[in-house]
C-alpha cells in the first residue's frame, strides 16, 4: 500500500537535522558572522565562486564547502544569514581568526550588516597555540569563565570585543570528543548571536519610552478633562481625541511588536544554551550566567516592562473612551427623552386645536346646511313658518353633524390602530 504523505512531510522530517553541528577536534579556531542581509543570495553566490570541486550542498537553507584547511558554513536563519569558518592550529598556524585566511575582498561583497561576530578558540589541556594570556588573547581585562559540560571544558570570555568587533571565546579542552567540540562551539555561538539579536529590541524600548510617556500624560489630561465636561458637545470631542490617541498607542505597538517578540524568544534561546552548559564555579572568575544575569537579563526585562506597558495604556485608553462613550450614550438618551416629552407636548396641543377646530366644523357646517336648506325652502313656505322650521330642525342639524363627524374620527383612528 502506498501512503500519501503530506506535501511538507520531508521538509518537516529534515527539520531536525537542518543545522547540524560541526566536528571540531582541538587545537582549532571558529569565526562566525551572524548577518542581517539587504539581499537574497549574496552568500551563495559567493559560496558558488569558493566551490571548485562542487561539494557544496545545494539546500537553501545550509551550505558547507571546504577551501584548504578552511572549512566554511552558510546557514539562513528567519532574520539573519550566518557565516561559520574554521580551521585547526598548531604552533606553526597559531591562534587567529581563520577569516584572515579568505580570498582577499570576499567578505567585503557579502550584503548587509553584521550584527554579531564571534571567535572561538579551542586549546588542548597543555594548550599547543598560544601562550598569550586570556585578558590579551580575549581583549578585555574582566573575564568571566567556568567549567562546563560537567568537567569536560574550560571556558572563558569577555563578551566585549577588542576594537575589532569580534567577542572571543577561549575553550580549553579537558577530554572532549569531536562531537562534544563541535556541540559545545555551536552553543557558545549561539549564545554570543542571540544575546546580540536579543539586544536588537533595546534601542526600540529606549526610543518608544518618551512617546509613551506623552500618551500616558495626554491620557491623563483627557480623564481629567472628563469629569469637567458640561455637554455632549465636549464628550464627543473627548471621544474623538481618545480615538486619534489609541490609533497613536496602536501604531506603536503594531511597529514594535515583532522586534519584542523576537527579543524574548532570542532571550529564552540565550537562557537555554546557558543552561546546557551545566556551568560549574571556577576559582577568582565570575560563571558566565550569572555575569549575563546581571547585565543581560535587565535589558530583556526592560522589553517586557514596555510591552506590559504599551499594552496597560491601550487597555486605559480602551476603558476610558467606553466611558466617554457610555456617557455620550447616556446625555443622547436624555436628549432623546427630551425630546420626545416635547413631541408628546405638541401632540397634546394639536389634539386639543383638532378639537377646538372639530367644534368650529360642526358650527360651520350646520351654518351652511341651515342656509342651504332656508334656500330651498323659500319658494316653498311663508317667511314666517319657514322661521318656525328652520328653529325646529337647526338643533337637529348640530346633533347630525357633530355625530356624523365624531363617528368619522373614531373610525380613521381604529383604522391607525390596526395599522
Amino acid at each position: 500500500m502506498t501512503l500519501q504523505f503530506h506535501l511538507r512531510h520531508s521538509a518537516l522530517a529534515r527539520e531536525l537535522h537542518s543545522r547540524p553541528h560541526t566536528q571540531l577536534e582541538a587545537p582549532c579556531a571558529v569565526a562566525h558572522l551572524a548577518i542581517m542581509s539587504d539581499g537574497d543570495g549574496g552568500l551563495q553566490e559567493l559560496f558558488d565562486e569558493l566551490d571548485d570541486g562542487g561539494d557544496a550542498g545545494t539546500d537553501e537553507r545550509h551550505r558547507a564547502l571546504s577551501v584548504g584547511q578552511l572549512a566554511l558554513r552558510w546557514e539562513r536563519h528567519t532574520e539573519f544569514e550566518s557565516l561559520a569558518i574554521s580551521r585547526p592550529c598548531s604552533r606553526k598556524t597559531p591562534l587567529g581568526s581563520p577569516v584572515d585566511e579568505l580570498p582577499s575582498g570576499w567578505l567585503e561583497r557579502i550584503e548587509g550588516r553584521v550584527v554579531s561576530a564571534t571567535l572561538v578558540f579551542v586549546e588542548g589541556e597543555q594548550g599547543g597555540c598560544s601562550d598569550v594570556e586570556l585578558p590579551e588573547l580575549l581583549g578585555h581585562d574582566h573575564v568571566v569563565g567556568s567549567r562546563v559540560l560537567g568537567n569536560a571544558a574550560d571556558v572563558h570570555t569577555a563578551f566585549a570585543h577588542a576594537g575589532d568587533g569580534y567577542v572571543r571565546y577561549h575553550v580549553r579542552d579537558l577530554g572532549m570528543s569531536r562531537d562534544q567540540t563541535g556541540r559545545l562551539v555551536q552553543r557558545l555561538i549561539e549564545i554570543e548571536t542571540y544575546r546580540m539579536m536579543a539586544l536588537l529590541g533595546l534601542p526600540v524600548a529606549k526610543a518608544l519610552a518618551p512617546d509613551l510617556a506623552r500618551v500616558e500624560r495626554r491620557l491623563a489630561e483627557l480623564v481629567t478633562r472628563l469629569g469637567a465636561a458640561g455637554d455632549l458637545a465636549e464628550e464627543q470631542a473627548l471621544l474623538d481625541e481618545l480615538f486619534e490617541l489609541a490609533q497613536v498607542s496602536e501604531q506603536h505597538v503594531a511597529d514594535s511588536a515583532y522586534r519584542f517578540a523576537a527579543t524574548n524568544a532570542y532571550g529564552r534561546i540565550v537562557n537555554d544554551r546557558l543552561r546546557d552548559l551545566r556551568e560549574q564555579r571556577l576559582e577568582q572568575a565570575q560563571p558566565m550566567g550569572e555575569f549575563l544575569e546581571r547585565r543581560f537579563e535587565p535589558a530583556l526585562r526592560t522589553c517586557q516592562a514596555t510591552v506590559r506597558r504599551q499594552e496597560s495604556v491601550s487597555q486605559r485608553i480602551s476603558r476610558t473612551a467606553n466611558l466617554v462613550r457610555t456617557r455620550v450614550d447616556v446625555a443622547l438618551q436624555k436628549q432623546n427623552r427630551s425630546l420626545l416629552a416635547t413631541m408628546a407636548r405638541r401632540s397634546r396641543m394639536q389634539l386639543r386645536l383638532q378639537q377646538t377646530v372639530e367644534g368650529l366644523s360642526v358650527m360651520a357646517i350646520s351654518y351652511y346646511s341651515l342656509g342651504i336648506l332656508t334656500y330651498l325652502l323659500g319658494g316653498l313656505i311663508e317667511t314666517e313658518q319657514l322661521r318656525l322650521v328652520i328653529s325646529v330642525t337647526a338643533p337637529a342639524f348640530l346633533i347630525t353633524i357633530w355625530f356624523l363627524l365624531r363617528r368619522w374620527r373614531h373610525h380613521i383612528a381604529s383604522q391607525e390602530d390596526e395599522t
